[in-house]
């Protein structure tokens, strides 16, 4: 499952862009297509190194090109396995866990590489695939699953503006290699449980977008949370930094914040609630992501309010 938001390195200007709202599910792969396509530059880089290993690279000398190229190299038993769950294809609006590599094409150099490559314990890092603010990096993974190995050549606009990022200079296209380890929609995914008594009544519609009836009762005095849609990924540890959906609304009724219209969260780890206000944040630590977990918390000053939180994924 995914693991991570992309860190604090040149790259996450690209990787983060276009953190928007509206969630939809994965589609199937025969209703995705690829902005990129294979090119020359693409398809002449031999890749040695197996998936999750660190790619070394031969990049054809002499060889220019006008606009962006991606070519899937490797993943033939992925896709074989995606035909019977296309749920995993990445589309519009997922989140993708990728490792990857980045080189200079004139030098060969290695200018950037992902902690997880070689290191099976690491976080991946996170793309989002969105229509409305697309970047090279986004699109070189829309169309994969879990398990493919895609070579990207950035054309010059692309080369220059990322290679500036990652520290290059002059006009060599940058080329990089990317693994795909995941892939998640923007919204919990699993089997509905009821919730206690006393909780509002919490509905999804198909996006997976939340809303809810609060109960006719007095505000509670107590905080407590209970998983509504249970995922099936990894436990959120406290020093886990979560990333999410979140509704949240005050007793009375109204919205205090809804990421559906915003954009995803991060809402950090335990020890940063202080810092970011999400104190509901304790009561995800245990949860498994991919669940929707809805929060009754009661606040200082007697004052109350109910969250609803799709965890999408953990850095």
């Amino acid at each position: 499952m995914l693991r991570r938001l992309v860190p604090a390195t040149a790259a996450a200007g690209l990787l983060l862009a276009g953190l928007t709202g509206c969630s939809a599910q994965l589609a199937s792969a025969a209703d995705c297509s690829p902005a990129l396509q294979p090119g020359v530059l693409s398809d002449g880089v031999t890749v040695l190194g197996g998936f999750g290993e660190v790619p070394e690279v031969s990049i054809p000398e002499d060889v220019s090109i006008d606009a962006t190229q991606r070519t899937i190299v490797a993943g033939a038993d992925a896709a074989e396995e995606a035909s019977e769950d296309d749920a995993r294809v990445a589309v519009d609006q997922s989140l993708v866990g990728v490792n990857m590599a980045f080189f200079d094409s004139s030098t060969g150099e290695q200018v950037y590489e992902s902690p997880g490559f070689g290191d099976a314990a690491a976080s991946p890092e996170l793309l989002l695939l969105d229509d409305e603010t697309a970047n090279p990096l986004s699109e070189a993974v829309r169309c994969t699953v879990p398990g493919d190995r895609v070579v990207l050549a950035f054309g010059p606009d692309d080369s220059a503006a990322f290679g500036a990022q990652l520290g290059t200079t002059g006009d060599a296209a940058i080329v990089g290699v990317l693994d795909v380890v995941s892939t998640a929609a923007l919204a919990a995914d699993g089997p509905v449980r009821g919730l206690p008594n006393g909780y509002p009544a919490v509905v999804t519609n198909d996006e997976g977008r939340p809303g809810m009836v609060l109960p006719p009762s007095e505000a509670p005095t107590a905080t407590s949370s209970a998983v509504r849609i249970a995922g099936d990924g990894e436990k959120v540890a406290a020093d886990d930094g979560v990333v999410a959906q979140v509704l949240q609304v005050s007793w009375d009724g109204s919205v205090k914040l809804n990421t559906w219209d915003t954009g995803l969260t991060a809402l950090g780890t335990e020890d940063q609630i202080a810092q970011s206000g999400y104190t509901f944040r304790s009561e995800l630590t245990g949860k498994q992501i991919g669940s929707q977990v809805v929060v009754v918390e009661a606040l200082d000053g007697g004052d109350a309010q109910v969250v609803v939180v799709d965890i999408v994924g953990v850095s």
